[in-house]
C-alpha cells in the first residue's frame, strides 16, 4: 500500500515538472506566423526566429519558407518558450556570391538591439503574429559551389 502511494506521488511530481525549465521556469507551447507587410512571409528560404527572455534560455524556431509559420523550442522540439517578456529576432538568408549569406529581409530584424520586436508570453498560443516591414528581396542569385568547381565535397 505504501509503495503504491509512493509511486503515485512520484507520478504526480513528474506531471508537475513537465513544462518547467531548468530553474522552475514555466515553458508554454507557442507557435504562430511571421508576417511581412501584413501578409504571411513566404520568403522561399527557411528562416529562424529567436525569443530571448530577460533571464533564462532562448527559444528558437524554424520559419516555414512557404507561409511564415513557426513553432518555438527551448529544451526540446516544440516544447515552447518561457513565460515572460522576450526580445525577438528574425533571420532569413540565402547563400549569395562567394558563399556569403544575403539577408532576404531588412537586416535590422537579425539583432536584438535593432529589431524593435518585443513580445510578452503569458500562456500557450498557436496564433502569435510577428509583424515585419519589408522589403523582401527576391531573385537573389545564389551561390552553387558545385557549378563553379569548388565544391568542398561535404
Amino acid at each position: 500500500m505504501i509503495q503504491a502511494h509512493f509511486a503515485a506521488m512520484i507520478g504526480v511530481g513528474f506531471v508537475i515538472l513537465a513544462g518547467c525549465g531548468e530553474r522552475g521556469e514555466i515553458i508554454v507551447p507557442v507557435s504562430g506566423t511571421v508576417r511581412l507587410d501584413g501578409a504571411p512571409m513566404a520568403a522561399g528560404e527557411v528562416g529562424f526566429i529567436t525569443f530571448q527572455p530577460r533571464a533564462g534560455r532562448a527559444a528558437i524556431g524554424k520559419i516555414d519558407p512557404s507561409n511564415g509559420a513557426f513553432t518555438l523550442s527551448t529544451n526540446e522540439a516544440g516544447d515552447g518558450v518561457l513565460v515572460g517578456e522576450h526580445e525577438v529576432t528574425v533571420s532569413v538568408n540565402a547563400t549569395g556570391a562567394g558563399g556569403n549569406p544575403i539577408s532576404l529581409i531588412p537586416k535590422k530584424y537579425q539583432e536584438f538591439a535593432t529589431s524593435g520586436l518585443n513580445v510578452t508570453i503569458d500562456g500557450p498560443t498557436d496564433s502569435l503574429i510577428i509583424e515585419l516591414e519589408g522589403p523582401l528581396k527576391r531573385h537573389v542569385k545564389t551561390y552553387d559551389p558545385a557549378a563553379l568547381g569548388d565544391d568542398p565535397g561535404f
